[in-house]
C-alpha cells in the first residue's frame, strides 16, 4: 500500500511538470503577423526589369535615349512603412508606404503634398509590377 501511495504522489508532482513543459513555446512577434502581400513585398529588394508602355518593352530605348538603366534602380519595402528607392547604389528617394483598396493600391507619401499611388498589378515571390500613369514597371528579385 505504501508502494501506490508513492506512486499516486510522484503522479501528482511530475504530471504539472510535464503539462508545462508542453505548452505552446512560440514567441510570436507582431511584426510577423502580416498579410501575404505585405510578407511578398517586403522580403528583399526588387530590381528593375522592364518598363512597357503600351505593351511594349520600351527599356532599352530609354536607355539609348535618356541614358537612364532601369536595370540599376532598385526598391527595397519595409514592414515598418518605409521604403528606399536608389539607383546604381546611390539613394535616390526614402520615404513611407502603404497598402489600400485590398492591397491592390500602394500609396506613397499620404498626407503630403507629394502623395501618390501606384497600382499593384503582379505580385509574387519573384516579380513585382506595378502601373503608375499609364506606364507599367516591372521589377525582379
Amino acid at each position: 500500500m505504501n508502494k501506490l501511495h508513492l506512486r499516486y504522489l510522484l503522479c501528482a508532482v511530475l504530471l504539472p511538470l510535464f503539462l508545462v513543459s508542453c505548452g505552446n513555446d512560440d514567441d510570436d512577434d507582431p511584426a510577423d503577423n502580416v498579410s501575404p502581400n505585405v510578407a511578398l513585398l517586403t522580403a528583399g529588394v526588387w530590381t528593375g526589369d522592364a518598363i512597357i508602355i503600351e505593351g511594349e518593352d520600351v527599356t532599352d530605348e530609354i536607355l539609348e535615349d535618356q541614358e537612364f538603366d532601369f536595370r540599376l534602380y532598385t526598391t527595397e519595402f519595409e514592414r515598418d512603412g518605409t521604403y528606399n528607392e536608389s539607383y546604381d547604389g546611390d539613394t535616390q528617394v526614402d520615404g513611407k508606404w502603404e497598402f489600400q483598396n485590398d492591397e491592390r493600391i500602394i500609396v506613397f507619401e499620404k498626407g503630403t503634398a507629394t502623395e501618390y499611388y501606384v497600382v499593384v498589378a503582379k505580385l509574387d515571390e519573384d516579380e513585382f509590377f506595378y502601373v503608375q500613369e499609364g506606364v507599367e514597371f516591372r521589377f525582379v528579385r
